[in-house]
Order: C-alpha cells, then structure tokens, then sequence
C-alpha cells in the first residue's frame, strides 16, 4: 500500500522523533505497529527490507525443518527465530508448524528439481534423516498431548 519511499520518510520523521501518532494521521497509516514492522524490516534487511515485493519467495522443506528445529531447541520466539534466518514475515513458521503436526508439510511440493542420481540419492538420505527426526517431534508432541488429555479427563472425574 505503501512505497518504499514512503516508508523511508515516515522512518526517517519518526528516528528524528516525531511521534508515531503523528505520524500515522500525515501519512494515513492504520496503525502504529506497522511503523514499527517497518522499522524491524529495515534493521533487518536495509533499504530493501521496505521494499513491496509481488512474488513469492519459495523455501525448500528441509530449510523448513531447520528453521522449526532451531526454534524448538532455542525455544526461540517466532519473532526472534524469523530475525535469526532474516524471514520478512515469523507467521509464516507457525505456519510452517502447524502443518507439521497436521501432516501437510511435505517436500517438493509444487517444485521439481533437476539433480544427477548421485546428488538425488543423498538429497534423498538427507531427506529421510529429517522425516525420521521430524516424526520423532511429532510423536512426542502427540505423546504430550495425550497425556494432557488424560490428565485432564482424570481431574474431571475427581469428586472435590
């Protein structure tokens, strides 16, 4: 909705002090956390974190799988981890996870790539390593889940 060079001013006006607020009624900006997104995107990524782009970037699954990784280890908040593999946008993780768990997070979805068969067969061990450790998280996240039901259900039944 906005330009870049649009962007680059309302930045500018509010790193040079202007209130937010202010700034919001100027240039007709809905909210103040879209300056502030703004902001994050330039700290992020420079001049072309402002920048609209129309297409879409596409991640291969096993960057998906190493991103949901590392957050799980660092126990990282979506923010945080999308900042630490400089993504624009941290939704797009939960929404990577979520089809995790649900089962949708498949590889080459909608892409096919051109490999030799020496390249495809360890892309392909590569890849069955990362399922296999894929589906261990997702049993022990089941696993908790279950548990929670159950103790859940037990604390019902429990006359007080």
């Amino acid at each position: 909705m906005f330009s870049a060079k649009i962007k680059q001013q309302v930045l500018s006006e509010y790193l040079q002090g202007t209130p937010s607020r202010l700034l919001m009624r100027k240039y007709g900006i809905k909210g103040s956390a879209t300056i502030h997104q703004w902001l994050t995107h330039f700290k992020l990524f420079g001049i072309q974190g402002l920048e609209n782009h129309s297409r879409k970037t596409f991640y291969d699954y096993s960057f998906k799988i190493k991103v949901i990784k590392w957050r799980q280890e660092h126990r990282a908040s979506y923010p945080v981890t999308a900042a630490h593999f400089k993504l624009k946008h941290p939704v797009m993780i939960w929404d990577w996870e979520r089809k995790l768990i649900e089962g949708r997070l498949k590889p080459f979805k909608g892409r096919s790539l051109k490999m030799t068969d020496k390249a495809k067969q360890s892309k392909t061990l590569k890849q069955l390593q990362e399922e296999n450790e894929l589906l261990r998280i997702r049993v022990a996240y089941l696993e908790k889940l279950e548990a929670l039901a159950q103790k859940k259900s037990q604390t019902k039944r429990k006359p007080s």
